[in-house]
């Protein structure tokens, strides 16, 4: 849900007569070196702001899903929305309008670094890319990421929602308590049907594409230069995004331009046909959606023998980290592990420690019992998985506390069963405890141990990488290693500490 979806990477076409606008796109590219090198700087800033900001907004496209199956029974039911149904609706709109206008923020940005002559575009030389011109296409695509996923939200989101009478008479009505103002639906699908607004987006895509290939190798893993990374990140957003093939094919725009203007939305009727054309418009976009975004699957994905052994040597206790270079998510964390768990144990174990019927336990009994033996925190929240669920991975490692005592160790389990039901922070604070990232989930559950952590952007964070270099200090140790979804039998240890350096 947008309200003035204009994407000012082009603003320049339209106001290239006015001397102040043009003197401030010429000042932004053409500076010292010193200002240059502080716009670069707060690119990477912007950069790390907008994955929190990303991941709350796919989070909530599947809010925004369960959500609407409640409202549509609330509907069917009772021809009206329950007082509590009401309120959820009224917050969820406000949660949209303020991520829709954060991401509206990330587009304006940078609205004149894509400037007129950098058309017609020409082919990028075989010379070396300089600094400058890294930072320009990293601005430029932060600009049309943002663009395409305020798109992706009207597709997935505002249309689903008009498809209700009651529920678009609600989303236009103003509400003083929740700050909503009216018109919010006639707004977005002005934007969304605007051919200007389209055509613009088309023109920064034909940038992207013409210089990317030579700025960034054709790698999915991520390199020692954070700038590379967060081109590789933003690469993939841009090029996973629904809307993103979509601007590609014209045919695909006019359909959808015929069947959602104003109230008149894409239904399920009209997804279904979009299916039958050949366009897997459900599939784009909900893979998406749950925040997979896989180029393919990992490489311990269903190796049953693995699955097997690891079953046999898990620890009630130990910590899994694991790292998925295909996965969005792995684009963004720093370092070389993209994510952590902890392996709470099975029945068996749960009751030699005496924490079978632990009022913070028993609630799970059903699910440990079905093989949910891991504690992770997802977008959807901190849930208790299976470990077939959990590697559809290329590498992991079993970490284990040797010196942890058994009254530590029933600590540790207690601590993180409290998480099970936390929303995730995509603020990556831990000084919040409300709500949980992977790495944080083990800060909080191992009291024991003092962990390092590293200020950014004002608020502490800890990394799975910072759990992993606890290995260093002899506080952890490797109990199994997979790389590259192969085992490491020989020298575990010492290969391990070697990835952290790479």
């Amino acid at each position: 849900m947008f309200q003035y979806f204009i994407i000012p990477t082009f603003i320049f076409f339209l106001l290239a007569f006015q001397s102040n606008v043009q003197a401030i796109c010429l000042d932004a590219l053409n500076a010292s070196a010193k200002a240059q090198a502080e716009r670069a700087y707060q690119l990477e800033q912007d950069v790390e702001s907008y994955y929190s900001l990303i991941e709350e907004s796919l989070h909530q496209r599947i809010v925004s899903l369960e959500l609407f199956a409640s409202l549509q029974q609330d509907l069917r039911k009772n021809d009206y929305l329950s007082a509590a149904n009401l309120k959820r609706f009224k917050q969820a709109i406000k949660t949209h309008l303020d991520l829709r206008d954060q991401l509206f923020q990330i587009v304006k940005s940078r609205s004149c670094w894509l400037k007129i002559y950098d058309f017609p575009l020409e082919p990028v030389s075989n010379m070396p890319v300089s600094k400058k011109q890294t930072v320009k296409l990293t601005g430029i695509m932060l600009s049309l990421s943002a663009a395409l996923n305020l798109y992706d939200n009207y597709l997935l989101i505002v249309s689903m929602f008009q498809q209700e009478e009651e529920l678009r008479r609600i989303i236009d009505q103003p509400d003083k308590g929740f700050g909503l103002s009216s018109n919010h639906l006639l707004d977005a699908s002005l934007a969304f049907n605007s051919v200007i607004n389209r055509e613009k987006v088309r023109y920064a895509i034909k940038y992207y594409q013409k210089r990317i290939d030579a700025y960034l190798p054709d790698d999915e893993n991520r390199t020692s230069d954070p700038a590379k990374n967060n081109m590789l990140y933003l690469r993939m957003l841009i090029e996973q995004s629904p809307s993103y093939q979509m601007m590609q094919n014209h045919s695909t725009l006019s359909f959808l331009q015929n069947k959602i203007k104003f109230y008149t939305v894409a239904s399920s009727d009209s997804l279904i046909k979009l299916e039958k054309e050949g366009i897997n418009l459900l599939s784009l976009i909900f893979g998406n959606t749950v925040g997979l975004v896989e180029t393919r699957k990992g490489k311990l994905y269903q190796q049953t023998e693995i699955h097997s052994e690891l079953l046999k040597s898990l620890h009630a206790g130990d910590i899994l980290l694991e790292k998925t270079p295909f996965r969005l998510t792995d684009k963004f964390i720093p370092g070389y592990w993209g994510h952590a768990a902890i392996w709470v144990g099975n029945e068996k174990e749960l009751k030699q420690l005496g924490l079978w019927d632990d009022p913070l336990v028993k609630p799970w009994q059903q699910k440990i019992k079905n093989g949910h033996y891991i504690i992770e925190a997802l977008r959807s929240g901190v849930e208790l998985d299976p470990l077939s669920h959990f590697m559809n991975i290329d590498d992991m490692v079993v970490l284990r506390d040797k010196h942890m005592s058994e009254m530590q160790s029933r600590e540790v389990i207690r601590n993180a069963f409290r998480q099970l039901g936390k929303s995730y922070d995509f603020n990556f604070d831990i000084s919040t405890s409300d709500r949980i990232v992977c790495s944080e989930l083990v800060y909080v559950s191992y009291l024991h141990i003092k962990w390092p952590t590293e200020k950014t952007l004002g608020r502490y964070t800890i990394s799975p990488d910072h759990i992993a270099a606890k290995v260093k200090g002899d506080t952890l140790s490797v109990i199994n290693l997979y790389l590259n979804g192969t085992e490491i039998n020989r020298n575990h240890s010492q290969v391990f500490i070697e990835t952290l350096a790479n």
